[in-house]
């Protein structure tokens, strides 16, 4: 990936949309489809060992993609497995897919249907949103939870239920 550009416009997620696009004939019919919403990229960023993420948008659906920046070649096997994959905000399921063209790829579903998003651009700050809010790493874990309350102010479970505090 050139370290300039957009990488939305990346040559694989470009093979990857034109995918969705070759899909979507034959989708429009169907009753969760959502013409007011068009297939984009959104947000795709290099990820992990030789991956890009970011979310693929199409009338369906919206998920969080996974897509090897060299091609994994198709395995029907392996479509349809369920991985775990993690994230900053934490490990998500992914499901695997695929296709001769493009090869295999990982999604994990953010939305589907989209029948929600009416408004332009709605699911376009959605997708952002989302992708914003799996890319942060929690404020703190347990331990560090558990080591910033001090034992002055912890309340017992008797305390707690009769309203009194440790002194």
């Amino acid at each position: 990936m050139k370290p300039t550009g957009n990488p939305d416009d990346h040559p694989r997620v470009q093979a990857l949309i034109e995918l969705f696009q070759r899909i979507d004939i034959g989708m429009r019919d169907l009753p969760f489809y959502n013409e007011k919403i068009a297939i984009e990229a959104i947000g795709f960023r290099p990820f992990g060992e030789g991956e890009v993420l970011g979310v693929v948008l199409t009338p369906w659906f919206m998920n969080l993609i996974a897509l090897p920046i060299e091609p994994v070649p198709m395995e029907m096997a392996k479509i349809g497995r369920i991985v775990s994959v993690e994230l900053p905000a934490g490990k998500r399921t992914f499901a695997v897919g695929g296709d001769e063209a493009v090869g295999l790829y990982k999604a994990h579903s953010l939305h589907s249907p989209v029948l929600n998003f009416t408004l332009p651009g709605q699911a376009q700050a959605e997708a952002r949103r989302m992708l914003a809010l799996l890319m942060t790493p929690p404020e703190g874990t347990a331990e560090t939870a558990a080591s910033r309350i001090s034992g002055a102010n912890r309340l017992d479970r008797r305390a707690l239920l009769f309203g009194q505090r440790n002194a």
